[in-house]
């Protein structure tokens, strides 16, 4: 997908008459990414992980290479209600979005790219909605599960766990999850317990399954 990516990208730079419809640039980590940009274009993540949330700072996604932010907020009539911020340090794309649908109408693969990423993360989002009718600590399991998913982390052990980056911390951890700090040490303490989760060196692990 990422080479994919990067191909469509350079062809759509190489041949757009107006420079100002496609930009590449670089985001600092923790950069709030300014709603207006996507009033005309979407966005595609070259390089680097943001994550949305909400007014209240409950993280509702995250997105990472190759994924695309499409739907503009002041489209939907949120856009004072969501903010788009950087975990890491970023390079994206900002892609007129009636250039590009123009310009990809005579070619079927790009608006297949389109629509798979778009469907691929709409899907992400709606399952990530639908986490919050579980139980705690299953919510626990399946927000660190989905976040490693979302992200393509791999176990870097044999018994498969994978390491969450630094930048989800507890804070972070329970905004994504919906749950109060304090409830979510009690809850990683029984998960630790059951071996669903380790912590060592302030490092936290999860056991990845397939979702």
């Amino acid at each position: 997908m990422k080479n994919q990516t990067l191909a469509i990208l350079e062809d759509l730079i190489q041949n757009t008459p107006n420079s100002n419809w496609i930009t590449v640039e670089t985001v600092d980590k923790k950069t709030i990414i300014d709603n207006q940009k996507l009033y005309n274009d979407f966005l595609i993540i070259l390089d680097g992980t943001l994550h949305m949330e909400n007014k209240n700072s409950q993280i509702l996604h995250f997105f990472t290479n190759s994924h695309i932010i499409y739907h503009s907020p002041f489209d939907l009539g949120i856009e004072n209600q969501l903010k788009i911020i950087a975990n890491t340090d970023m390079e994206v794309a900002f892609v007129n979005r009636e250039f590009f649908l123009n310009f990809a109408a005579n070619k079927p693969s790009y608006m297949e790219w389109l629509l798979t990423s778009v469907l691929r993360n709409s899907s992400g989002l709606c399952f990530e909605l639908m986490k919050h009718d579980l139980p705690t600590e299953p919510r626990i399991t399946y927000t660190l599960q989905s976040f490693c998913d979302t992200l393509d982390l791999e176990a870097d052990d044999e018994e498969e766990y994978v390491e969450i980056p630094s930048y989800l911390n507890k804070s972070k951890l329970a905004h994504y999850g919906n749950v109060s700090r304090k409830n979510l040490n009690e809850k990683l303490d029984i998960l630790e317990e059951k071996e669903e989760v380790k912590r060592a060196d302030n490092k936290l692990y999860i056991r990845v399954v397939s979702l």
